[in-house]
């Protein structure tokens, strides 16, 4: 009890050794301000969103293990040297900033292993993470590889992979803050969405026209300003990547620029119902594995085979002119049995 006692008074009153240790380094001659922590953390967490959105593969800007990450993921799909953002992958980009990094650093724990890290190790340095303070530098001691990971998305800053300190920044410490979702910086929309389908975005963000070029054809671009338009092949397109027309209507509503929102509805119901026709576009056929019958000898066998086909509910097309049957594959099997016991009492 005494030691308990001692080591929780010394927990709350602040006593007791650093959880970074006693390391015993030259305080760094370059400090960082807060303001450019911000903006470190919010240009890399935008190198990765880029890097998703883009389908080519930029290895100066993410390394190999968070690429592989996105892919195992699912939120990005990979042929040859280029890469295509998924359904998931896009959702993923419609949630506000702390939610994405919440999502991203879930889905690193669950694979850290599969790069050699330990997820005890991880944790606990995540959780001490949350407990510095913002513009103060930490040494890294033993912990390079998962800093240089955490580094590549804005949530650590380091001068080079060879610096011994570090710098937590505003993403690190507030990610297991429950708060962050309240405080996390509001933007803007920049869209504008026209009943004629045209798309007009009030930005020069990379991310942001990289979006937008997902699922609609750029006509026009300026410094601060693009012109869009959203066509049949455009959206056939994302479509194709799995991008669904709600997610597309999503984004346009969460992006819709301040002017826009003052519209009820905010996007017109031309644009909503025509992306969705688009989208059953895609629907109008489906495929499903089935087992051909023919070659009956008689009426009478493709009466009695389709008959039981039809009780056991597995027949997917028929023609009794023809003598042919075609049943899905779960219910071939009890088929088969039928027919081959049928022949055999029959002495056919």
């Amino acid at each position: 009890e005494a030691v308990v006692s001692t080591q929780s008074t010394g927990a709350l009153c602040g006593g007791g050794m650093s959880w970074y240790g006693n390391h015993q380094l030259e305080p760094d001659k370059k400090p960082k301000t807060v303001e450019f922590l911000d903006s470190y953390a919010k240009e890399r967490w935008e190198c990765l969103l880029q890097f998703m959105v883009q389908g080519n593969s930029e290895s100066d800007k993410v390394s190999p293990d968070i690429a592989n990450l996105l892919l195992q993921s699912g939120m990005i799909n990979r042929s040859g040297n280029e890469h295509a953002i998924t359904s998931s992958g896009f959702q993923f980009l419609l949630l506000s900033t702390p939610s994405q990094i919440w999502y991203f650093m879930l889905r690193y724990l669950d694979k850290c292993d599969t790069i050699g890290l330990n997820l005890t190790t991880c944790l606990a340095f995540i959780f001490q993470l949350s407990f510095s303070t913002l513009g103060k530098a930490y040494p890294i001691g033993s912990h390079g590889t998962f800093v240089q990971h955490l580094r590549q998305i804005g949530l650590v800053y380091q001068r080079k992979h060879t610096s011994p300190w570090f710098y937590p920044t505003r993403h690190a410490i507030d990610f297991l803050s429950a708060g962050s979702e309240k405080t996390a910086e509001k933007k803007e929309g920049f869209l504008v969405v026209e009943t004629n389908f045209r798309v007009y975005a009030y930005t020069s963000n990379e991310l942001d026209i990289a979006l937008v070029a997902l699922f609609a054809e750029t006509l026009h671009r300026f410094d601060n300003f693009i012109v869009g338009h959203i066509t049949r092949e455009s959206v056939q397109m994302a479509l194709q990547n799995g991008i669904s027309a709600k997610q597309i209507l999503d984004f346009l509503e969460s992006h819709a620029h301040p002017q826009m929102l003052k519209n009820k509805p905010i996007i017109a119901p031309t644009v909503t119902d025509q992306l969705y026709l688009w989208e059953m576009e895609r629907s109008r056929l489906s495929t499903e594995e089935g087992v051909l019958y023919s070659q009956f000898l008689s009426d009478a066998d493709f009466k009695v085979v389709h008959e039981y086909a039809q009780n056991i509910g597995c027949v997917q097309w028929s023609n009794v002119q023809k003598r042919l049957l075609v049943v899905n594959k779960k219910g071939h099997g009890d088929v088969k049995k039928y027919w081959k016991a049928y022949k055999k009492e029959h002495g056919e």
